[in-house]
């Protein structure tokens, strides 16, 4: 018996697919490699792998453990989206954010950096690499459904493991939420590190790294290192606005370290994802058999003022003036 597991969450697609009376929620879907033709398709239908959770236990026998542990998570952390995003303005009203909507979506952070495809391929080509004379290989079945928890395990192990400490890390970082003037897409690897996304030590890049997260098609929350930043606002929680070409920047890094597939809104097609592949390699995947070096990315910006914020309105129908700020009521 198997599960179709989401690798990325249902409710957070939603965010980015057009909701319609009485069908499905609808988003477009692209493999890495060929962003220009894009397809629709549904939440459900996308980001998920038959058995992907299914671990064993020490007698072997199949569990859904994980599977759990996600849907803990997931139900704690749509209540907290929602919260920061379905609020009367573009960029919420209260930031920081409540400590408990902190404490869930850090959570979520930290799990959508584990969970994912190119985190399990990143630990099996380790895994794989550490193993000396073939020994590890020769003690772990070759074929059938083992095999198949055998190397489910190790991954999911790994996530175990680092899943309350990530999220620890991430909750003590500087939050930006942040707008951008362009239309934004998501991937399968929601969330990305500055540099360093596929690094032995997960904990001390995500600690170090600025971390970006696509919360719809046009808010994001940024994840800064005090200092990482010349705006002294920038090193504690803050609002900020990325202008015109500055969101493309975010839709190429969202690209770079998307192990498969972009996803985005119908109405949103975000602006040059079908040239992002012209302007230089992805990160590479050393398990694909690359070999190139990562690009380099560096982003400067400030923070919007105290009191500011985004008008809703710019959501829909970003022009070049959008997104300008203006004070929150007191």
């Amino acid at each position: 018996m198997s599960t179709n597991d989401h690798t990325v969450p249902q409710f957070y697609l939603r965010r980015f697919a057009r909701r319609t009376t009485g069908k499905s929620a609808q988003l477009m879907a692209a493999t890495v490699d060929r962003l220009d033709a894009a397809f629709p398709t549904s939440p459900r239908n996308v980001a998920a792998v038959n058995g992907f959770h299914w671990g064993t236990d020490p007698e072997g026998v199949p569990h859904h453990t994980m599977e759990g542990l996600m849907t803990s998570v997931e139900s704690a952390a749509a209540p907290a989206f929602s919260e920061v995003l379905d609020t009367a303005w573009a960029l919420p009203e209260r930031w920081p954010p409540t400590m408990r909507t902190r404490v869930s979506l850090s959570w979520w952070v930290a799990a959508q950096i584990l969970r994912t495809t190119r985190q399990r391929h990143r630990v099996d080509h380790l895994a794989g690499e550490a193993a000396e004379g073939g020994l590890v290989e020769a003690l772990t079945p070759t074929a059938g459904p083992l095999h198949r928890f055998a190397r489910n395990n190790r991954h999911l192990s790994f996530i175990g493991e680092q899943l309350a400490p990530l999220a620890a890390i991430i909750g003590r970082k500087p939050w930006g939420i942040g707008f951008s003037d362009v239309c934004l897409p998501t991937s399968d690897v929601p969330v990305v590190l500055m540099s360093s996304q596929d690094d032995a030590n997960q904990l001390l890049s995500v600690a170090y790294w600025d971390v970006l997260v696509p919360l719809d098609p046009h808010r994001f929350l940024l994840m800064t290192r005090p200092g990482s930043q010349d705006d002294p606002a920038t090193w504690v929680d803050h609002r900020l606005k990325m202008d015109g070409g500055m969101g493309v920047f975010l839709t190429d890094m969202l690209w770079s370290a998307a192990e498969r597939h972009m996803f985005w809104h119908p109405d949103h097609e975000p602006q040059g994802l079908p040239e992002s592949h012209t302007r230089g390699p992805r990160l590479p995947r050393p398990w694909a058999g690359d070999t190139h070096s990562p690009p380099q990315m560096i982003m400067e910006y400030g923070a919007m003022p105290l009191g500011t914020t985004v008008e809703r309105r710019w959501m829909e129908h970003p022009t070049r003036d959008a997104g300008r700020d203006h004070r929150v009521p007191s």
